[in-house]
């Protein structure tokens, strides 16, 4: 039922923030004072106060910070007060209003502020700590390490340190200038320069390999085998494997005896170079990795090759973590069946039924058994809601997002996501799916480590809109809606870095080139943010990748991901099983996005109450590519 007293305040709320930003103090001091009670009544205070810093004292600032305690905008207030008291030098009240965690600028600061207050050893116990870092440290700690260092606490070791912390992070201009500043600084810089130049031309390096070491045992040559040599050379293979898994292995092949490489180092460099062969579908990759444990790609090459011997051994020597995940065991299942160990693949797929996951879902279309959704909602009382939405932070959160303030809405929400409970951010969903805000249901279900609210995480929203863009475009609109929720997770508004708009995350250029092709021309940007036009044009490209994609799923799903340039490249040279190939796609963020579709389509055909098509019926096998 609405609550008129509520409205006005809402309407006298945004009256109240113009006057604000409009610099109208008086009406802005008479509006606020009736807004008492108004969940946002501080912000407005906050907002006041922030763009008034130079104008307020610090017991002013300690006040609103102390009422405000445990809300995001008094954190920001914080901030923004110690960056000024920072440019201001104003130390002891810096001291006095600083609270970790903190950036690491504001720790530099803090540094400072205790070496201008005369708490030296308070800051030469802290600073190792911020030195020790691969990259250039905030300018603000550079007092601190000139202190520091003037009191001879800087060691050659914690020099040293920091160098290698640089050199193993390829940040190589702050590892030559540290390396000039060591007792043995023509050794260090020799060291530094070998290691940038191996990164830059590994193959030119490492042919000159092995050769004789220099009789002087303190001049620097990759040619003594010592261990920074070795480290230097793995890290020369590992970077030209990535380049080319075949010149790698040639080069290891050399060199490999001349050194005394541990068995760690031998299991990384066959590691890279077997990784990334498989990375490429390159069928020499089970040889470049030889009989070491290799893997997650060791693995995924025997299973590209449909070597199932070698894929169950490979399975086999992963650590008991990944063995029992459902992945690895239901590849373990297939590579029995592929040995013809039928009844041991039939355990093996059986033992990782009822799960709602895409490898429960496929072992299940092996053993022809019908996918468990396993629904749980989450249970809540009226009482425990009803004292919940009287809590001050929920009461913002609901304000922020009703008054269409979604930065400030995000805010908070992640705010909360920080400091409550798992049972609270399960309460707290529950409210936002009432409220219509999905994609932050899903977002605190998701850091709440609750995944079985199939209603909360899997709503079916835009029904009408999406069956209509699935009966126009010839889609099934679980598969529709499946895209939608991995790309933008029913988020209408959102946009992602590299600039894709709306729920189906498409980019401009792809929705200009769409709503052309369907005769129907954007007329401006932001009419992908509407959910309906999103959809439309979403839909639309994805049948477009559909059909040029052998009209296969799996693949458009990819192409809808990562391109179809690329979907292109990464086709077999034969007809290949459908769970094969994307078990096999190089991208880590594709594989996953392929795979989640697959199965959140199986669950939106339960969410949708229909039958529930197997996914082996979605992921028909895919064919080779043509010359």
């Amino acid at each position: 039922m609405a609550n008129p007293q509520l409205e006005k305040q809402r309407q006298l709320f945004q009256q109240t923030k113009k006057a604000l930003q409009t610099n109208q103090l008086n009406l802005y001091q008479q509006q606020l004072q009736q807004l008492d009670g108004y969940p946002l009544q501080p912000y407005l205070q906050y907002l006041f106060l922030r763009h008034r810093l130079g104008q307020v004292s610090p017991q002013t600032i300690q006040v609103f910070l102390d009422e405000q305690d445990g809300t995001f905008y008094a954190d920001r207030l914080r901030n923004a007060w110690l960056d000024r008291l920072a440019h201001q030098q104003r130390w002891t009240e810096y001291l006095r209003f600083y609270q970790s965690p903190q950036s690491d600028e504001r720790s530099c600061y803090q540094l400072q502020a205790l070496l201008a207050t005369g708490q030296k050893q308070q800051a030469y116990k802290l600073t190792p700590a911020m030195w020790l870092v691969p990259h250039s440290q905030h300018k603000a700690c550079d007092p601190v390490f000139t202190s520091w260092m003037q009191q001879g606490l800087l060691t050659d070791d914690l020099r040293r340190q920091r160098m290698m912390l640089a050199l193993r992070d390829n940040q190589f201009s702050i590892a030559s200038y540290l390396a000039k500043s060591t007792n043995t600084a023509t050794q260090d810089k020799a060291w530094a320069e070998r290691w940038k130049a191996i990164h830059d031309n590994p193959l030119t390096w490492l042919k000159q390999l092995p050769a004789k070491a220099p009789a002087d045992r303190n001049q620097v040559s990759l040619a003594s085998d010592e261990a920074l040599s070795r480290e230097i050379i793995i890290h020369g293979l590992q970077r030209l494997a990535k380049r080319s898994p075949e010149q790698a292995y040639s080069q290891w092949l050399r060199i490999r005896d001349h050194y005394q490489f541990s068995e760690h180092d031998k299991i990384t460099a066959r590691k890279a170079i077997g990784t990334w062969a498989a990375l490429n579908r390159d069928d020499k990759a089970l040889i470049y990795f030889g009989n070491i444990p290799g893997g997650e790609w060791q693995a995924r090459a025997a299973i590209w090759q449909k070597d199932w011997r070698a894929a169950k051994k490979a399975i086999n020597q992963m650590n008991i973590d990944e063995l029992g995940s459902t992945r690895w065991q239901y590849w373990l299942g297939r590579s029995q069946a592929g040995l013809g160990e039928q009844s041991a693949a039939n355990q093996t797929f059986a033992a990782i039924l009822g799960e709602r996951d895409y490898y429960s879902f496929l072992a299940s279309d092996h053993l022809t058994q019908p996918y468990k959704m396993n629904h749980r909602p989450i249970a809540t009382s009226e009482q425990d809601m009803a004292a919940l939405k009287q809590q001050p932070a929920i009461q913002r959160l609901h304000e922020f997002y009703l008054q269409d303030m979604l930065l400030e809405a995000r805010r908070e929400a992640y705010h909360l996501s920080q400091t409550r409970t798992a049972r609270e951010l399960q309460m707290i969903a529950t409210l936002t799916h009432q409220w219509g805000w999905h994609n932050q249901t899903i977002a605190f279900l998701g850091k709440a480590q609750y995944w079985d609210a199939l209603d909360l995480r899997f709503p079916v929203i835009f029904d009408t809109e999406i069956r209509q863009a699935g009966k126009t475009n010839g889609l099934d609109p679980s598969w529709v809606l499946a895209i939608a929720r991995q790309e933008s997770a029913f988020n209408p508004t959102a946009r992602s870095h590299a600039g894709a708009m709306g729920l189906m995350q498409l980019m401009p250029a792809t929705g200009r080139l769409i709503s052309k092709l369907i005769n129907r021309p954007l007329q401006q940007l932001d009419e992908l943010y509407r959910p309906a036009r999103n959809i439309e044009l979403g839909s639309a490209y994805l049948r477009r990748m559909y059909d040029e994609n052998q009209q296969n799923p799996v693949l458009a799903t990819a192409a809808y991901n990562a391109g179809p340039h690329r979907v292109a490249r990464w086709l077999p040279s034969e007809k290949l099983d459908a769970d094969i190939w994307a078990e096999n796609i190089p991208f880590n963020e594709t594989r996953h996005y392929v795979q989640t579709v697959m199965s959140y389509a199986a669950i939106f055909d339960s969410q949708r109450n229909q039958s529930i098509k197997p996914l082996s019926e979605r992921m028909p096998a895919i064919k080779p590519k043509t010359p």
